[in-house]
């Protein structure tokens, strides 16, 4: 077990959980994420959106369930969004509002397939990258924070309605991203019914391991030094267990297992794969639920899925 280590102290500032203008002449890229892991009902909504240095920007929606046809999968990119913000973003039916910078969000998101009411608040001070020992991979973004929260609101999809009151999670990242630097990455994110939440992001680049995220001890973000995973898959190379230790600086252990019950893949080009997966597990042996998300370059994938078929 890695020694005890003395905290770092957040540099977080409200204008983060805004855009980042680079400056003229750089390139630059914002995102926010916002999940949502029903296991009780088999589902999982994914909210993401995105916007470059120039302003061009796209948004994701997604509800997934057991299912190889997505519930809801509503995906637009390439729009011009000039100069607007985060506190008051307005994108192809998505909104979002930020009513307290870096602990409190309202999203909204109207189409034909679904209405999306969601709240977001923080239950303990959102988490960046640049606290972990290495820091934030500079491949991955300038820095990125991550952040339990409760979740609140409903969405309808036809004549179902689905209210929720339950954990989940956020992030928001800044800075160019590397799609071909990582070789493999796990990014998890964990919540129990107790208040119990959790965020790994372990990477492989340049053939060395590193590892960032934190977990909540009596409420409040602890960081992660390193973590032991291992991992299943399904032929196909989607995630179907995974079980970790993390360490954290505090000297902390904390024991995570988590099952798939519903995949899905990111579409993010030809030449990475992304896989998300919806979970039931255990934080510490309490009931738990969360997402995994496996990340892999696609001639690797093809490889594994081609040795997978030969072997048989």
């Amino acid at each position: 077990m890695p020694d005890p280590q003395p905290p770092t102290p957040s540099a977080l500032r409200a204008a983060d959980d805004l855009r980042h203008r680079p400056a003229e002449g750089s390139k630059g890229r914002d995102s926010l994420y916002f999940n949502l892991v029903l296991p009780e009902l088999e589902l999982g909504v994914f909210v993401y959106t995105w916007v470059d240095h120039k302003g061009t920007a796209g948004r994701l929606v997604r509800v997934w369930s057991q299912d190889e046809t997505p519930l809801v999968h509503e995906v637009v990119h390439g729009l011009e969004m000039g100069d607007a913000d985060f506190d008051d973003w307005n994108i192809a039916g998505l909104t979002v509002r930020q009513p307290e910078p870096l602990r409190t969000a309202q999203v909204r998101f109207s189409s034909q397939q679904i209405d999306l009411v969601y709240d977001f608040e923080g239950t303990h001070e959102a988490f960046d990258f640049a606290r972990n020992p290495g820091g934030c991979p500079q491949w991955m973004a300038v820095n990125r924070f991550e952040q339990t929260g409760r979740a609140r609101g409903e969405f309808r999809l036809g004549d179902r309605v689905v209210p929720f009151d339950t954990l989940a999670h956020r992030d928001h990242s800044w800075g160019r991203r590397n799609w071909r630097m990582p070789q493999h990455w796990k990014w998890v994110a964990a919540q129990t019914g107790s208040g119990q939440g959790l965020n790994l992001f372990q990477w492989v680049a340049r053939g060395e391991l590193g590892t960032n995220g934190y977990v909540l001890r009596d409420g409040h973000p602890v960081g992660l030094v390193d973590a032991r995973c291992e991992a299943t898959y399904d032929d196909d190379m989607t995630s179907r267990t995974l079980r970790a230790t993390l360490f954290d600086e505090a000297g902390g252990t904390t024991e995570l297992v988590l099952e798939r019950y519903a995949s899905f893949g990111l579409p993010v080009g030809s030449s990475t794969t992304i896989n998300e997966a919806a979970c039931r597990g255990t934080i510490d042996g309490e009931p738990a639920w969360g997402q995994v998300e496996t990340q892999w370059p696609s001639t690797y994938v093809q490889n594994l899925i081609g040795v997978e078929r030969d072997a048989g």
